[in-house]
Parts: C-alpha cells; structure tokens; sequence
C-alpha cells in the first residue's frame, strides 16, 4: 500500500491501556526474525504476561499521579496508535536514551518518525527536566538511522551496547540532542 501521510493527522499522547494489546502484538507477533534483527535477544525479554502486567500496572500508576510520568508515548495517526516511543533509561533531570518503534507496517517507511520524534522528545524534555536525549541505535537498523540523520540529530559515535533487551555486543550509532538543540530545531 502507498499510503500517504497528512502531517497534520500525526500526535503522541501517553500510552494507554487500549494500546497495550498493539504493543503486545509487536513484539510476540511479528514476522519471524524481525524483532532480532533490530538487535533484541529474545533471551532478555519478558513473557507477553509479564509485558502485559509491567506495561498496564505503570499505565494505571501513572493515572494516579498529578501530572504524568510515564516513560511511553503512542504515536497515533488519526487517533489511531501506529507506534510507540519510549526513553529508557532515563535520570530525572539528565538524560535518557530514546527509542522508536512503529506497529503497523503500513506506516513503516512513510517518514512517521521525521513527525513524531520532534513531538515525543518535547514531551520527555519536558516530562523529565532532561537536559539531553541520547539515542543508540543498532547500526542494522538504516531506517531509524536516516530518520536522525534527516531531522540533524547530532552523531557523537559509536558504541557497543547491550542494555535492555538489546543483544549483548551490538554495534550502535550513537547520537545526542540537547534540550537547547532541540528548541533551535523544532520551535
């Protein structure tokens, strides 16, 4: 399908509960070998229970607080979740690392991300007081490279990395934005 983006129909609110099964399918039912070839040791992820569990317990917690500070944001088209970013690790007040994935296929390719990270590093600046976002990327994913690339994220390196449920030992482009950068860009 060739499906044209309106820009305007392009937000990011925080994740909710009625997202959590898009999540979920992301990760525990895309095609075979697409989630390792982002990087992830499936050894290091949890079970789509605990997943499940995690993502709504946080949700739920988060609603209770005065203002938010969860760690996930949807990315909707037309209200619609496509996608999701998350910045973690991340120290109030410091930095957090940012990461960016899209759901539906469809909107794979079609420069969702030139949209929605400009929207979703503004929210986690603010959110968390941050004074830089760092992404580290997996050098195999070109995608998510380019999208830094176009929107002149900062290249600081490379590094090898394997936090998260990243496979140990693999390869990332590192990138930085400051929170001045970030109002120079997107203001």
């Amino acid at each position: 399908m060739n499906l044209t983006i309106d820009p305007q129909k392009i937000s990011v609110r925080d994740l909710a509960e009625s997202d959590v099964p898009f999540v979920l399918d992301y990760w525990f039912r895309s095609p075979a070998g697409f989630v390792e070839g982002m990087g992830v040791d499936l050894r290091k992820m949890p079970t789509e229970a605990e997943m499940k569990a995690g993502l709504t317990a946080r949700i739920q917690e988060n609603e209770k607080l005065a203002s938010s500070k969860l760690s996930a944001v949807a990315i909707t088209y037309d209200g619609r979740p496509i996608g999701i970013h998350t910045i973690f690790p991340v120290t109030e007040g410091d930095f957090g690392i940012f990461h960016a994935h899209i759901f539906d296929p469809e909107f794979r390719r079609r420069g969702v991300g030139l949209l929605s990270y400009p929207k979703a590093c503004r929210v986690f600046f603010e959110r968390f007081n941050l004074k830089k976002i760092l992404f580290k990327t997996p050098l195999q994913n070109g995608g998510a490279i380019r999208v830094k690339e176009k929107l002149g994220i900062r290249v600081v390196g490379e590094e090898t990395i394997g936090f998260g449920i990243i496979k140990e030992g693999t390869r990332a482009k590192v990138f930085e934005l400051t929170r001045e950068e970030a109002i120079q860009k997107w203001s």
